[in-house]
C-alpha cells in the first residue's frame, strides 16, 4: 500500500512537473532569445536544496558528444553539537549519464529537457534530540531521472530534476541515554521510489558562441 501511494505521488509529481516545465518554457523563451548561443565543455553546479539543509555539495558535468554528458556529484557534511545531541553527518557521491533533448540543447549546451540514468552511494549518521540513525557502511542505489535546465543569464542556468529508482543498505537505529548510545534496531533498507531531487545553480564554463 505504501509503495502504491509512493508511485501515485511520483506520477502526480511528474505530471505537475511536466506541466510546470511547459509553462516555464513560455516564460523563459524571451531570456533564451537574449542570451547568445553557447557551447560549453563542462559545468559546475550546486544543489541549493541540499545547501538549504546544511549539506554542502558540488557537481561537475562534462559535455561528451551529440548532447550526451557525464555528471559527477559529491556531498559532505560533518556537523556536531553534543550539547543538544545533534549530529548531521553524511557523505556520498553520484555518477550519471544524461542526454539533452530538443532545440534548446542545440542552441545552448546542457540546456533544456534531459533524461538519464544514475548510480549513487552514501553513508550517514543523523541524530536529532536523543534518537538517531546511522549507516556506517555505504548504501547503494540507482535509477532513472528527468530534468529541465533553463538559462537565467549568459553563463548561469537553473536545473530542476527528479530521479526515481532503488536505494538499499543497512542502517542502525539508536538512542542516547545518559551519555551512552544504545542500539535499538538494525534495519535492512530496500526502498523503491524517489531517490534524488534537486534545484541546482549551474555555471557554464568556457561558454563560447557557436560558429
Amino acid at each position: 500500500m505504501k509503495q502504491l501511494l509512493t508511485i501515485s505521488v511520483v506520477i502526480g509529481a511528474l505530471c505537475f512537473f511536466t506541466t510546470s516545465a511547459g509553462a516555464q518554457n513560455r516564460r523563459i523563451s524571451h531570456i533564451e532569445d537574449e542570451v547568445a548561443p553557447k557551447h560549453s565543455f563542462m559545468t559546475v553546479s550546486t544543489n541549493v536544496l541540499q545547501d538549504a539543509v546544511l549539506i554542502p555539495n558540488i557537481g561537475l558535468e562534462f559535455n561528451l558528444y551529440n548532447n550526451w554528458t557525464l555528471a559527477v556529484n559529491g556531498m559532505w557534511a560533518w556537523w556536531t553539537n553534543q550539547n543538544i545531541h545533534w549530529y548531521w553527518r553524511i557523505y556520498g557521491g553520484e555518477v550519471a549519464v544524461k542526454k539533452y533533448l530538443g532545440r534548446r540543447a542545440l542552441k545552448r549546451s546542457m540546456t533544456g529537457h534531459h533524461v538519464g540514468i544514475y548510480g549513487q552511494a552514501l553513508s550517514y549518521d543523523f541524530e536529532v534530540g536523543h534518537f538517531g540513525r546511522m549507516c556506517p557502511d555505504l548504501s547503494y542505489g540507482g535509477g532513472v531521472e528527468y530534468g529541465y535546465s533553463f538559462p537565467v543569464s549568459n553563463v548561469f542556468n537553473i536545473d530542476i530534476s527528479l530521479g526515481v529508482g532503488y536505494l538499499g543498505g543497512r542502517f542502525y537505529e539508536y538512542v542516547e541515554n545518559e551519555g551512552h548510545y544504545v542500539w535499538r534496531a538494525t534495519v535492512q533498507q530496500s526502498w523503491f521510489g524517489p531517490t534524488k531531487g534537486g534545484v541546482s545553480l549551474v555555471w557554464l564554463i568556457d561558454a563560447k558562441k557557436k560558429r
